[in-house]
């Protein structure tokens, strides 16, 4: 359990060093350096190109997850299974050039009438599909390894500095726009770069012929998992990207670029969950291979508490600094403000249901996260065309709330009669109630002197009345351990100066 707790912190940290990046790059440079126009197309390719990518995997990422304990015991085994993550992704992305040239000129001929953009820069979604696919299977052989810090400070941190760097070139005139994309394309691409070289440095590089011994033996345990990972994981990122996909193919590129920002920063909450699933989910194939489900029990309890600690506080103080965020944003980008809050909801319930998801797909269930992917993926579908017509990108948000809140009643249902676990303890509502309280308090604290002022103070008064609170009640043991072990290394840090 020490690696989860350690790792998803230092996974924290970065996720939200990252965050302090994408803020710069996302709320301050982004909206004032491109068009609204050419920034939605950036987050049109790239939701485009995750969506492709996940499809292109033919669910080897989870594949690797789920089966890398029968391969641990040699590197020449491990290596089996390394070489199988590269044959079959490029296997999948082969299938997805011949898919993409299929159906190229029927989507140029739709897009010509409402976004001219996307039509002249379609083709950057090749490279970009090669880059992210290589790059999230390569990761996830890295985070079997139990090491899911080297992916997050590629991802999180080094592409968000390169972004930035971009921006301010483009800013100051040393590259058309055309030049801009071109980059902004090749930053991607050095991603499965880095982690190739990190393998190397680990002498983890190897290939061998893939089909002996544990394959031969796990082969059709392999496929069956494979293509309900590949189907179950491709409507998940679907539905994670589906709603600015049609936005972009609904209303107009400018309202797909406000989205995302609305989107970004109501996505800002999920970090903590992101951080501990990137550990949680290798530790849990471990747990379950070796049926020891009262340890998956108790994890699926703490992360429950523990995102749900940490997804408030963020929420609670993005929603009482709203009015400073949209004061930083152009005109065009008004209107966002229920956007986030709605995302941040659909977010926060998310987080509070733990770790559900890893817990189905890593136990002898998983093909229930196909049928309840697919279910989300409807439910999304027929809410955003149901409701963006009517509220627009309101509407957006609102169909990803309802769709989420339904999925994870469906997994929470799936776990607790399956395998008679359920995640909540009395402390989640108290944890509500706190936050409720700290949000209250927030807005009856008018503008203080100036947008600087305002954002510390607010913010200090949420969390100091928040963590108080919580340590004050012990609503969270791995809460209360963090808070006494930071104490104790600022008093040993105190005493030696």
């Amino acid at each position: 359990m020490g690696i989860i707790i350690k790792q998803s912190i230092q996974n924290t940290i970065i996720s939200y060093s990252g965050i302090m990046l994408g803020f710069i790059s996302t709320i301050l440079l982004f909206p004032n350096i491109l068009t609204a126009d050419q920034y939605g197309l950036t987050r049109v390719l790239l939701s485009v190109a995750l969506v492709s990518s996940q499809f292109s995997q033919l669910g080897m990422n989870n594949v690797i997850i789920r089966f890398f304990p029968y391969y641990q015991r040699s590197k020449q085994s491990r290596h089996r299974l390394l070489t199988l993550a590269f044959l079959i992704p490029l296997a999948g992305f082969l299938l997805f050039l011949i898919l993409f040239f299929i159906f190229r000129d029927p989507l140029i001929t739709y897009y010509s009438g409402r976004s001219e953009l996307i039509v002249d820069f379609h083709l950057y979604l090749i490279p970009l599909v090669f880059a992210i696919l290589f790059f999230e299977v390569l990761n996830s052989y890295v985070r079997a390894l139990k090491d899911s810090i080297t992916g997050s400070l590629i991802n999180e941190v080094m592409v968000r500095l390169l972004v930035i760097a971009l921006l301010v070139l483009h800013f100051f005139g040393w590259f058309s726009f055309r030049e801009f994309m071109m980059i902004f394309t090749a930053i991607y691409t050095i991603q499965p770069v880095c982690i190739i070289v990190y393998l190397v440095i680990k002498k983890e590089l190897s290939f061998t012929n893939p089909f002996r011994k544990e394959t031969r033996r796990l082969f059709k345990g392999m496929s069956v998992y494979g293509v309900y990972s590949l189907l179950g994981g491709f409507a998940g990122l679907l539905i994670g990207n589906i709603d600015i996909i049609m936005i972009s193919a609904m209303m107009e590129l400018n309202s797909t670029a406000v989205y995302a920002i609305a989107f970004y920063i109501g996505s800002v909450i999920a970090i903590p969950q992101r951080s501990i699933g990137k550990i949680a989910t290798p530790v849990l194939a471990d747990l379950i291979k070796n049926k020891q489900f009262g340890q998956v029990e108790t994890l699926y309890k703490r992360t429950a508490l523990n995102q749900l600690v940490a997804g408030a506080l963020v929420f609670i103080g993005i929603w009482g600094n709203l009015h400073n965020i949209t004061y930083l944003l152009p005109d065009e980008y008004a209107g966002i403000y229920w956007v986030v809050v709605v995302v941040g909801l659909a977010k926060l319930i998310n987080m509070a249901n733990g770790v559900n998801g890893y817990i189905i797909i890593n136990s002898r269930f998983y093909r229930y996260d196909l049928y309840t992917n697919i279910l989300l993926l409807i439910l999304t579908i027929i809410t955003n065309l149901l409701l963006i017509p009517v509220f627009g990108i309101v509407g957006a948000a609102l169909a990803t709330a309802i769709s989420i809140l339904i999925y994870n009643f469906i997994k929470f249902v799936i776990v607790w009669i399956k395998l008679d676990m359920q995640p909540f303890q009395w402390n989640a509502a108290a944890i509500l109630v706190i936050a409720a309280v700290c949000l209250f308090v927030s807005e009856q604290i008018p503008y203080m002197l100036n947008f600087y002022i305002d954002v510390i103070v607010r913010s200090l008064i949420i969390s100091t009345l928040f963590i108080t609170a919580v340590l004050s009640f012990r609503l969270s043991d791995d809460f209360q351990n963090l808070a006494n072990e930071s104490l104790r290394r600022l008093k040993h840090l105190l005493t030696r100066n």
